[in-house]
């Protein structure tokens, strides 16, 4: 890896770090910075039902407490309401119970921003639908707080919004329990864009199946995403995401944890770096997902890139794997008892050779660059010919000659002198079947030990 990338990581962390850790009451402390608070976002500026959490109190200065004056919008519509904050910083200690459809703007994640310092959960759904959020920052410091709960809530959805908690390898382990996201109690359909989780002991936890995660970041969190619950029902879908942090082993141990029995997981253009195992999918005694995929991902790591303990069926293509330092991780750990079966196909080492067929579990199916390797087939195998007269089968020798082929007719044929059939006598010898170029068929002795070539 380069000096640059590996500046550019330290330098993420370092920011996100000293946004982290500084008083939250303090982000907006300075006259100058002050919100102007006749400003109207053009979203909200035509919409009769939205509620602006000014007229109702709220100071956004970082310092008064705002959570009466944004209680007091909510409950002021006589439909779902519409709430809007302006550019600010809002101290809360609580946020309003709100109703199906229910919508939160505001006008950009880093500048109108929920403040919140308590050991709370401060945003709870309860069997809600289509509540959105959007444009919006949050901001957790309590040790133990969180900062978001659903609970059998569908197709809620969170758009451009920054969650954020003040776990850093600085302070650790003190904020190991904050959480950003949990999604529990059979959640499903709710959606995740644009949006930036960082510095929580456990970014995502999700016990619930299916749930979306698309073109958002998470930075600098111990654990990145944990599918939980033990109850084959934890799943998500992860689509051009980036899991990030940097090389302290304090900050994170694994982006990504599954840690028992769960559901389906689907990534497609994930990027991996910093953690010290990017992937862990499974468990030995609790069991893993029923399918975990990866397609067109990046990994690098630490010390292990993918460690498939557990999954009745794990598919991997066109993954990339990098070093986080400079020393090679494992980049491939699977374990034959748990993922006796799975599927590889065009898997890619920058740090080393390609991968090798026989690094895989007998049963794998494994498609390289210029090589296959399958499992053992049983029952009956069907090869059907072609258009023309091209070859059913063929066996060729690493030099790419046709040793042998069974024709579109279906017959047998040695393409060479010196092969041919070889039985075996009842006295246990060995006997060759050669033709002559007169066309005889003669048998030609070759001993008691079985023939190699």
């Amino acid at each position: 890896m380069t000096d640059d990338a590996i500046r550019r990581r330290r330098l993420l962390a370092v920011s996100l770090g000293a946004a982290a850790v500084l008083p939250l009451a303090a982000c907006a402390t300075a006259e100058q910075e002050q919100p102007d608070t006749e400003f109207r976002s053009p979203t909200v500026t035509d919409a009769p039902a939205a509620r602006n959490v000014r007229d109702f109190g709220a100071v956004g200065d970082g310092l008064a407490d705002d959570t009466a004056a944004i209680a007091a919008a909510a409950a002021a519509s006589e439909g779902p309401p519409v709430l809007y904050l302006p550019a600010g910083h809002y101290r809360v200690t609580s946020f309003p119970e709100l109703p199906d459809f229910a919508t939160v703007l505001g006008d950009g994640p880093d500048i109108s921003t929920l403040v919140c310092e308590t050991d709370t959960t401060l945003i709870s759904l309860r069997n809600r639908s289509r509540v959105r959020f959007s444009r919006l920052g949050i901001y957790m410091s309590g040790p133990r707080s969180t900062a978001v709960v659903l609970t059998e809530c569908f197709r809620c959805s969170f758009d451009a919004v920054v969650i954020r908690g003040n776990h850093l390898s600085s302070n650790h382990p003190q904020f190991l329990a904050q959480r950003g996201v949990v999604l529990e109690g059979n959640t499903g359909g709710t959606a995740f864009i644009n949006c930036d989780i960082n510095n929580f002991g456990v970014g995502i936890t999700t016990s619930c199946i299916q749930n979306y995660v698309t073109s958002s970041k998470l930075t600098s969190n111990f654990i990145g995403v944990l599918g939980t619950g033990n109850d084959h029902n934890a799943g998500l879908a992860l689509t051009n995401v980036e899991f990030v942090s940097d090389h302290d082993p304090k900050t994170t141990d694994k982006h990504l944890a599954i840690d028992g029995a769960a559901n389906d997981w689907w990534l497609t253009n994930v990027w991996f770096e910093g953690a010290d195992i990017a992937v862990s999918v499974g468990d030995r005694e609790r069991g893993g997902p029923a399918q975990f995929g990866m397609v067109n991902c990046k990994v690098a790591a630490r010390s292990v890139a993918i460690d498939l303990v557990y999954c009745r069926q794990p598919y991997l293509a066109n993954v990339v794997f990098d070093p986080d330092l400079e020393r090679p991780p494992i980049e491939l750990r699977i374990d034959p008892a748990g993922c006796p079966e799975g599927t590889a196909v065009n898997l890619i080492s920058s740090a080393g050779e390609d991968f090798a067929p026989g690094q895989f579990p007998d049963r794998w199916h494994v498609l390289g660059r210029g090589s296959m390797r399958a499992p053992r087939f049983e029952g009956t195998i069907v090869g059907r010919a072609g258009r023309g007269d091209a070859d059913i089968m063929q066996a060729q020798g690493p030099d790419g000659d046709v040793r042998s082929a069974v024709l579109s007719s279906g017959a047998w044929l040695s393409d060479r002198p010196e092969g041919g059939v070889v039985l075996k006598d009842n006295d246990g010898g060995y006997w060759r079947l050669t033709v002559s170029t007169d066309g005889a068929v003669r048998t030609s002795p070759l001993g008691r030990q079985r023939p190699k070539g």
